[in-house]
């Protein structure tokens, strides 16, 4: 079952993700403040059957459900020929460390591509190259 998640309240987005702002007291406070979330951020599809296995994919799919991405966004050709890419803002995932337990402590944060790849972080969040692959 797919899932899409982003800033934007369109019809394809099932959840909606939105910006906190330290100290705001109510959204007109937020408004001047530039999002950090893209507006259709990631897909996560999940399965219902054994064994279980959930996949996040960055980036958005429009009417035709076809996989787009904004124009500032870094994006490349993989070495079979597939096109790659990361959101302008990055779709970022934390595993944390002796899993989810009480003894959790914070994992590395990783960046998604929109194939599903891992990478590490890059340079700046919006940086036009990609992070090294895990």
């Amino acid at each position: 079952i797919p899932f899409q998640i982003g800033r934007s309240t369109e019809s394809p987005i099932d959840f909606v993700v939105t910006d906190t702002v330290p100290g705001s007291q109510s959204n007109s406070d937020t408004q001047s403040v530039q999002s950090t979330i893209s507006r259709f951020a990631c897909r996560i599809i999940c399965e219902r059957n054994p064994p279980f296995t959930a996949r996040i994919y960055a980036a958005g799919f429009d009417s035709s459900k076809n996989i787009f991405l904004g124009e500032k966004a870094a994006k490349w050709k993989t070495s079979d020929g597939q096109m790659d890419g990361l959101t302008t803002n990055g779709v970022l995932v934390m595993h944390p460390r002796n899993g989810f337990t009480e003894d959790s402590k914070p994992g590395v944060w990783r960046e998604i591509s929109v194939c599903g790849n891992v990478f590490s972080l890059r340079e700046t969040r919006s940086a036009q190259q990609r992070g090294k692959m895990v």
